[in-house]
């Protein structure tokens, strides 16, 4: 079953709601016009009782029954509802009306004080109850009103809601739906160009109202969205463009030895020659698409490293050993400086290892020969502090931003052989241990890659439990 629109929605929600509101608002009038007009009855009715009263205070009556009765008689005659007035005296004698039997009761007259509503005769009739003193006698007195007249108003009125109701309902649920349709318009604008927009034409934006209402925030909010999204799938398609790139020329090389190796007899040493290149580009084939998988994992949030207090001035004096032998080999004094004890950190000793190669690798292939590398380790309150400073020729300015990049190589005619992904996986690295590697380098001068290991705090108390995904060793191997 297919659901409603909101448009409709919206109009039955406005309906229902108005409906509410109309019966509450006249159920509520109904009853306080019933209960006005009563009290102006009850009021009508004291000041009757309060006359009686009056008059036989004025015209001086005293025990004379006959006087008494005369008086209240004319009295009722002159008023209106007269015939509705009955007064009986402290013997319970009849006064007005004075010929007819009386039309209430007369044990009504003996009942509580006070007014209440009776039916009586096929009618309905409002009576008040009272008495006083005069002259040492106690008169009962009854009177009422008959409430034909309000009941008819009351009725009228309650007509005329339920005449007015439909009408009105029916005009609101129109121009609910109208209001709903025009506001909601600008909702089926942007679902239109949303539904035009596809993986070919990701640059095109939303056209963004200026009404400081939700439907600005919510096209805003869509063109963020459009925006990060083509800059994934830029991201996507440069780094596949990029990474087939560098795997076909390993590829290329490796066919093409093998065929100019088959195309005719050679002797031993020939082949051997041609299986070790093709061993050369087979390994750096596998070094490449080893560090596509790491960083695959990095983009799919699956680096997730165990954390836990290691030494860390022990893992970089690991890490500057194992490099010696390369930096000896280019001519480059590679030295460590340190403050020569244990310096505990947060971290993962396999990914800190890895980084810590990758950075000094940098550092090496852009060093000249007799130049100097420095790695360094330093701790304070904020943490510790590594950094590798080398005297190379520096980054240029506009190619700082890109280092981190993918494939990115700062100075293509240097290149020596990398697949400018070792500072990209060591920045997913630095990532994982909650921090980031800065750069800091002046053309002619050097550069100095550093980062900061948060040392053991609450905000990684967690992390010292958290598993890997895969161990560190297979991830960053």
């Amino acid at each position: 079953m297919a659901s409603l629109s909101i448009r409709l929605r919206l109009s039955l929600w406005y309906s229902g709601v108005l409906l509410l509101g109309l019966t509450l608002f006249g159920a509520g009038i109904w009853f306080a016009l019933g209960q006005k007009l009563l009290a102006g009855v009850d009021e009508r009715m004291a000041q009757k009782a309060t006359a009686i009263k009056t008059v036989l205070e004025v015209e001086k009556v005293t025990t004379d029954r006959d006087q008494a009765r005369l008086e209240l008689s004319e009295f009722a005659k002159e008023v209106p509802d007269g015939q509705l007035i009955q007064v009986a005296d402290g013997s319970h004698t009849i006064l007005v009306p004075a010929e007819t039997p009386p039309f209430f009761p007369v044990s009504w007259m003996n009942g509580e004080p006070g007014t209440r509503t009776i039916r009586h005769q096929a009618h309905s009739y409002r009576v008040l109850v009272t008495s006083f003193d005069h002259a040492g006698q106690r008169y009962s007195v009854l009177l009422a009103t008959p409430l034909d007249e309000v009941n008819g108003v009351v009725q009228d009125f309650r007509n005329l809601v339920f005449a007015l109701v439909p009408g009105v309902l029916l005009a609101a649920c129109l121009g609910g739906y109208w209001v709903s349709r025009r506001a909601l318009a600008p909702v089926d604008e942007i679902t239109q160009v949303a539904k035009s927009i596809s993986v070919q034409n990701l640059s095109s934006r939303l056209a963004v109202p200026q009404t400081g209402d939700e439907l600005q925030r919510m096209s805003e909010a869509w063109n963020g969205v459009l925006e990060r999204l083509e800059g994934a799938v830029k991201r996507i398609r440069q780094f596949t463009a990029d990474a087939s790139h560098e795997l076909r020329t390993p590829v290329t090389l490796i066919r093409s030895t093998a065929e100019l190796a088959l195309r005719r007899e050679r002797d031993p040493e020939e082949y051997r020659k041609a299986l070790r290149a093709i061993e050369a580009e087979a390994k750096r084939m596998t070094e490449l698409t080893t560090s596509l998988l790491t960083l695959a994992r990095a983009d799919a949030d699956e680096v997730e490293l165990a954390l836990r207090e290691i030494d860390v001035d022990s893992v970089v004096a690991e890490a500057v050993e194992q490099s010696l032998p390369l930096a000896e080999s280019k001519g480059v004094t590679l030295t460590l400086a340190s403050e020569r004890r244990p310096v505990a950190a947060c971290a993962n000793e396999a990914g800190l290892h890895r980084l810590l190669l990758v950075l000094i690798d940098n550092a090496l292939k852009y060093t000249p020969r007799g130049g100097s590398i420095t790695v360094e380790v330093a701790s304070d309150d904020d943490g510790v502090h590594l950094s590798v400073k080398d005297t190379g020729p520096g980054i240029a300015a506009d190619a700082l931003p890109h280092i981190f990049d993918r494939f990115f190589q700062a100075d293509q005619a240097r290149n020596n052989g990398g697949a400018g992904l070792g500072l990209s996986i060591a920045q997913a690295i630095a990532r994982a241990h909650g921090t980031r590697i800065e750069v800091q380098s002046t053309l002619g001068a050097g550069s100095c890659f550093s980062l900061t290991l948060p040392v053991r705090g609450p905000e990684l108390s967690a992390n010292l439990q958290t598993p890997a995904v895969g161990s560190a060793e297979e991830i960053f191997r």
